[in-house]
């Protein structure tokens, strides 16, 4: 099994006074609403895979829906408060160049910058409606 990717445990944790539900209509909304354009996201958009008790399922895919780039999921939990929720990337695809079947630079993982998109807006989204939530984006562990 090859080595994991640099940002394969990239995830948003949020801690907030919002309710599971509410946050799982804020995740929904913002993964039906994103879309990342450019040439290491071959115009990847997000979508919503379906939702079981604690916890929504995405996917980012390719033009015309064909090709899946990355899965991932938000696991949310009530707490007496509020709620808790946190990403976490199920798997995903890379590419590399080669010249001669020699690698010339680094793995990238495909449809990234999409998944970035939509931790930045989920945090944006939920500190819209609770300032006071406590949100963290980690994009390499250790950094």
């Amino acid at each position: 099994m090859s080595k994991p990717h640099k940002y394969a445990n990239s995830h948003i944790k949020i801690d907030t006074r919002l309710s599971a539900d509410r946050i799982a209509e804020l995740t929904k909304s913002v993964g039906e609403n994103t879309a990342a354009v450019g040439l290491n996201t071959w115009r990847a958009a997000i979508r919503f895979e379906g939702a079981e008790l604690g916890r929504t399922n995405f996917s980012i895919r390719g033009i015309g829906n064909f090709s899946e780039m990355i899965a991932f999921h938000v696991n949310i939990v009530d707490t007496p408060t509020g709620s808790t929720a946190r990403s976490e990337i199920e798997n995903y695809k890379t590419t590399q160049q080669t010249v001669m079947f020699i690698p010339v630079t680094p793995k990238d993982m495909v449809g990234y910058s999409a998944y970035r998109k939509f931790m930045n807006k989920l945090s944006e989204a939920v500190l819209a409606e609770d300032s006071a939530a406590r949100i963290s984006i980690v994009e390499r562990e250790g950094r």
